[in-house]
């Protein structure tokens, strides 16, 4: 059995979209409310839901742990309602799933959150070939009920799902990705800067927690590494380029020789000048082609 948990606060969102398409694919859908408006419990008699609800907010990670408790799946499915779960193929049996979100939409601030969310898919997909991650998006990631209950469930902190990604991750369960969700951008610039803003607090809160613990794994770190700083390539590359002190030197005395045989001063500055090029050119290129097969992958 699988059980959806679908956090709300307020409005319904896309709720009644998830629930037919939950439902045909054979999961218990449990409610967690915060503050509902009256289209939630029009929803919720309509298709007999269970739900956990409370007039004020308690904080999401509070809302979705009092609605785990009442899950009998197995396999726990955590959605927000301003996401739509467009298929879930490829769950593998792995511990913690992550689905792959999109932003649809052609303005400048929906593709601005489109480059955000291709880069977390990047970093999920590369992630799970090393086993592991970093968290999880809570806006759509499954996991076995019986990691979520060991980990303790959810805990009070600024980015919930990275958190217990992060402590699933230490922990050494099985992380993989799946699927396909579409997420509502936000609507102004004002909000999608203050989401980043958030997700960049509660990203360092759980860092700085667990400092010691994530960098003595590589695993957990080196695909972020590699996909949000691409030009670390280039640095690799041309470590195996040293710098040439011998090369500035010629720079500074070859001028002097143009006194003596102009013709092959030049020819010799010029090639000193393409050596050099070609060094960087050669890291470029390593770079791209590395960062290619990795997106390519």
């Amino acid at each position: 059995m699988k059980t959806a948990v679908i956090s709300i606060y307020k409005n319904a969102k896309f709720l009644e979209e998830n629930i037919r398409l939950l439902k045909k694919e054979g999961f218990d859908v449990i409610l967690a409310v915060d503050e509902p408006e009256d289209d939630v419990f029009e929803i919720m008699r309509k298709y007999n839901l269970k739900a956990t609800i409370s007039e004020k907010r308690r904080g999401k990670w509070r809302a979705l742990n009092d609605a785990a408790k009442m899950a009998n799946g197995e396999l726990l499915l955590f959605l927000d309602s301003d996401t739509v779960i467009n298929n879930l193929s490829g769950v593998n049996g792995a511990d913690v799933v992550e689905v792959v979100k999109e932003v649809k939409g052609e303005g400048l601030l929906e593709k601005l959150v489109a480059v955000d969310y291709l880069v977390m898919a990047m970093c999920a997909k590369l992630a799970s070939k090393f086993g592991s991650c970093l968290g999880v998006d809570g806006a759509a990631f499954l996991i076995k009920k019986r990691v979520f209950e060991e980990l303790g469930g959810f805990k009070g902190k600024v980015n919930e799902d990275t958190e217990l990604g992060v402590r699933a991750a230490l922990r050494g369960y099985r992380f993989a990705v799946c699927g396909k969700a579409f997420t509502a951008s936000p609507k102004t610039f004002g909000e999608w800067f203050r989401q980043r803003e958030r997700w960049s607090v509660g990203g360092a809160e759980v860092f700085v927690e667990n400092i010691f613990a994530i960098l003595l794994r590589p695993r957990l770190w080196v695909p972020y590494l590699v996909l949000f700083y691409p030009a670390i390539f280039g640095l690799i590359v041309s470590l195996f380029f040293t710098e040439s002190y011998i090369a500035k030197l010629l720079y500074l005395i070859l001028p002097f020789f143009a006194l003596l045989t102009p013709k092959l001063a030049s020819v010799a500055m010029l090639a000193v000048y393409e050596l050099e090029n070609l060094r960087n050119l050669i890291a470029g290129l390593m770079s791209f082609i590395a960062w290619s097969v990795i997106i390519l992958a």
